[in-house]
Order: C-alpha cells, then structure tokens, then sequence
C-alpha cells in the first residue's frame, strides 16, 4: 500500500479477542482504529472526528444500532463505510437494516477478517475520494463572529471545509473566516463559513460558505495532487491468505 494513503477508523467493542483477531488485519490495510469500549467515547469520535471506516462489534458493544443511526446522522461521517461483527442469524440482517455496508462473521480468523476487508476497501477508498480531506498542518488567524480573531491550526481540509485546533473552544454555528497559503503553492486562500462540530478540546469542523471562484480552483486542482496518491493504493495481500487457497 501506497505509504501516504492514511485512513482513520473505529472500532467499538467490549471484547478483547476481536480487538486481538482485527488489529493485524487493520494494520495490513493502513486503518489507524481507535478501539472505543463504551458509548461516550464512541459519540465523541463519531461528532467530532472524520472516519473512514466505523467497525461495530454487534455481540460484545454497546447499542450497535445507536452508534449506527449516530454515524449515518453526522455532518462529517454520514457516508463513512460500517462494517458490524456479527454472529450468523437474525444479527445479520439486523445490522443491514440499520445501515452497515459489509459483515464481518464473528467466527473469523485473520484470513477472514483481511478477505472482508479486502471487500470493503475499495467502497472506503472511493468514499475518502469523494470527501477528498487532506491532512495539513497549517497556521492561522481565524476571525469568529462575537469572539474575534482567534490563533488555530489547520489540521486538515477538503474542497467544501476544514478542520481546525484552536488555542481555545468555540462555539458552533458561529461563523469563521480566515485564509491561508497551502503548502508549495503561492496564491492565498480566502474562505468563509461557519462551525459544524465542536468540542472542549478547541477542535472545530467548518463548513464552507465562500469561497472566491479562482481560489476554489486552485484548492480543487491542489487536492486533486494530494488525492492522487490515493490511486496509486494496492489492495495489500494477506500472506496466510495465499497459503488456505
């Protein structure tokens, strides 16, 4: 796998042996995975972070079906890809009505969880394409409606908004605006737009509002670069999955 192809998961389980039997597979597919064992965690990561993929363990978690609607219901994570452990019977079905993408049976091995994910990296990959979110480290001035100007970073961005850190909490809905230079470009970006998702950490998701139409081209064409590196990605092969054919 390309090395700077970079997804985030989570994995929301109360069971040991799945995070022992998933870890290796994840691994191999270059899901970083947060491992959430109770409810508050899993919200928080769900409102207040981009994930790639969300595995549900539907056994061992905690209201799968919650962390489901949570996810489906979120600004940032409505299309992530949902995968659910699940045992055979009416689990099965279960899990698809309330939105999971691909089944990964409980029973199975590292040779069995790498084939699921197998399956399912393409849809998180064409997914990641489409939110097309590029992880940056820039520094800002953002100005906040009622607060003023604000020290953050920019820590990452997409072509309908961006992701910041701020030196302290804001609240949301409150409109932002501020620009920036991308890295190895020269033209400064000018945005507008109002916060999404927020949390006491002074992490804040913005949703663009304006953007000058030459600008929004430029920050097209520069993640475009960046997200080409994400054609490149192979599909990693699982070495024990070679041998059981």
């Amino acid at each position: 796998m390309a090395a700077n192809v970079r997804l985030d998961g989570l994995l929301c389980t109360t069971d040991q042996h799945v995070v022992h039997v998933l870890q290796p597979a994840l691994d191999m597919f270059a899901i970083k995975t947060h491992v959430c064992e109770e409810i508050t965690s899993a919200m928080n990561a769900i409102n207040h972070r981009r994930l790639d993929a969300v595995i549900v363990d539907w056994t061992h978690g905690y209201n799968p079906t919650r962390v489901l609607r949570a996810t489906r219901n979120s600004s940032w994570n409505s299309k992530s890809t949902i995968l659910a452990m699940v045992d055979a019977g009416p689990e099965m079905h279960n899990a698809l009505r309330a939105g999971a993408n691909f089944l990964i049976p409980k029973s199975s091995d590292l040779p069995g969880v790498s084939r699921c994910l197998r399956a399912a990296y393409g849809t998180i990959l064409q997914q990641r394409r489409k939110v097309a979110r590029c992880p940056v480290d820039i520094p800002v001035i953002a100005k906040f409606s009622e607060i003023g100007k604000v020290e953050a970073r920019i820590i990452d961005i997409s072509v309908g908004g961006l992701a910041l850190q701020c030196e302290r909490a804001v609240d949301l809905e409150r409109q932002v605006s501020l620009s920036f230079l991308l890295p190895a470009m020269n033209t400064l970006i000018h945005v507008a737009g109002n916060v999404v998702n927020a949390d006491r950490e002074g992490r804040a998701g913005i949703c663009f509002s304006f953007v000058p139409q030459d600008e929004l081209k430029l920050l097209e064409s520069w993640l475009a670069l960046q997200l080409a590196k994400l054609e490149q990605a192979e599909i990693p092969v699982c070495q024990t999955d070679a041998r059981i054919h």
